[in-house]
């Protein structure tokens, strides 16, 4: 009992240790912070940032990648951003967006995208402004490789950084809007993941010249937005949004990867051309005389590309151009005995472009029903892609109130056909492919130049004349099919 220490001492002790392992703690974890500077801290939040702004931008390219899936003829559109404090769930994409030619900004659409919920490393989720002609809902009357963004997209210096050409413009911006600004007041709500404040005041800016959050809200208008650099949150006026977008070329290179648009014998493309020229072929045997009508104007002086009633055969004789929508001069030409259809001017609703067989696939339909009837595949994809398909017909089955045809009419020295790998045809009917060196196809808007108004930017075959004779022999980057010169006129792939 003599040798026994005291509890008191022992517990004393005890807790030492224990006030010893928590100085201990704190210093390791003291050491540990100091080693991590602002600067990695910096670094940490921009890679969080630009990994959120990459995922955001790759769900975009995917959805216009699959959109055809579920939207039978329509390829390369875009979502509506989430701009709306009614309507749809948070995240949701808004439709209908402003308007086909009126671009649009607002809140990434994480939940249309499933994508979950995508934050910056500030904190921050992500807004998205799309171009007019690239949004689901309303959809613009024709959408194909060639439709130009209506967006440019500048540094902090305010020189250009993608837009400076028509065709560079951009399709698509994702934005983290960083952190607040003097001047911002951003309404938080505390019972959402984003805070459904809708307000771009409130998240975007720019230099005093170009404001991210302001777009002009007018057809056809371009809009303009500045990206952030080191230390641009201290200028006067300060700013602070890290741009990230998408190119024309960057939508279209995913979408051409499809089989839609390879050199397979099922490829739409290719299945489309075939139909276009049976239903061509289809108008000379439900004539009187087997002729065949006149092609639609190269240049529309002007014109609209995008609406279908441009799409006009010519009055005056002609044998190369657009694939005709309208017929009625052609019937015209041929008057009431020989005309198929006389009464029906759209080549489409005559009565024989309905259920036309290829190879490939199923039988296509090219009438566009009235609404509410379903839109058939056929006509869907002829129409955004209607500016890229060409027609020619032989001199000797131009249309015309004469006698009937005898086959084969292209036949002896005196024949003026066309041919296409040294064989006479009746007709051709051709799909332009990608551009290919310095080849334009900008539409008469926004201030551009129209260079879809020659067939040099689409068209690449050996001799095309344009008078009714000439080799239509096609390069690898277009398609075409050849309307036979027999009794009755068939089609086949051109050689």
């Amino acid at each position: 009992m003599c040798c026994r220490a005291p509890v008191k001492s022992i517990k004393q002790q005890g807790l030492a240790l224990v006030v010893f392992a928590i100085i201990l703690a704190l210093a390791v974890i003291a050491s540990t912070l100091g080693n991590v500077s602002i600067e990695q801290l910096r670094n940490e939040e921009a890679r969080s940032t630009q990994s959120a702004l990459n995922r955001a931008k790759q769900a975009l390219l995917d959805y216009a990648l699959t959109y055809e899936d579920s939207h039978s003829g329509e390829y390369g559109f875009l979502p509506c951003p989430d701009y709306r404090v009614t309507g749809l769930d948070e995240g949701g994409s808004d439709n209908p967006c402003k308007g086909a030619k009126v671009n649009a900004l607002g809140l990434f659409p994480w939940t249309s995208l499933e994508t979950g919920i995508l934050k910056s490393g500030t904190g921050q989720c992500l807004w998205y402004g799309v171009s007019g002609e690239y949004q689901s809902k309303p959809k613009t009357a024709m959408l194909n490789e060639d439709t130009n963004g209506a967006i440019r997209v500048y540094d902090a210096d305010r020189n250009i950084m993608q837009g400076t050409l028509a065709q560079d413009r951009v399709v698509a911006v994702i934005i983290d809007p960083s952190k607040v600004l003097p001047g911002q007041n951003r309404n938080f709500n505390n019972t959402s993941l984003c805070g459904k404040d809708y307000s771009p005041l409130a998240y975007l800016e720019g230099d005093g010249m170009i404001n991210n959050a302001v777009l002009s809200g007018g057809d056809w208008d371009i809009d303009d937005f500045i990206a952030k650099a080191v230390g641009t949150d201290e200028r006067s006026p300060p700013f602070n949004d890290q741009v990230v977008f998408i190119t024309r070329e960057e939508i279209w290179d995913a979408v051409r990867s499809r089989d839609d648009f390879l050199t397979n014998g099922d490829s739409a493309m290719r299945r489309l051309t075939e139909a276009l020229a049976r239903c061509i072929a289809a108008y000379g045997n439900n004539s009187g005389n087997r002729r065949l009508p006149r092609p639609a104007a190269v240049d529309f002086g002007g014109g609209d590309y995008r609406d279908d009633q441009n799409y006009d055969d010519t009055a005056a004789e002609s044998y190369l151009g657009r694939y005709p929508y309208i017929v009625d001069d052609s019937d015209a030409a041929l008057d009431a005995t020989n005309a198929p259809n006389e009464a029906e001017e759209i080549l489409f609703d005559k009565g024989y472009c309905e259920a036309l067989a290829v190879a490939g696939g199923q039988d296509i339909n090219l009438k566009k029903p009235p609404p509410p009837e379903t839109v058939p595949e056929g006509y869907t994809t002829w129409k955004n892609w209607k500016d890229h398909f060409f027609y020619a017909v032989s001199a000797d089955y131009a249309p015309t109130n004469t006698a009937a045809i005898t086959a084969p009419a292209c036949a002896g020295a005196g024949a003026n056909c066309i041919k296409v790998g040294d064989i006479k045809y009746a007709a051709v009917v051709m799909f332009a492919g990608k551009r290919t060196g310095a080849q334009d196809r900008n539409e008469p808007k926004a201030g551009d130049a129209d260079t879809k108004n020659t067939l040099d930017s689409y068209i690449e075959v050996n001799d095309p004349i344009g008078d009714g004779t000439g080799d239509y022999t096609p390069s690898d980057n277009d398609i075409a099919y050849c309307i036979t010169d027999e009794d009755s006129l068939g089609v086949v792939s051109c050689p």
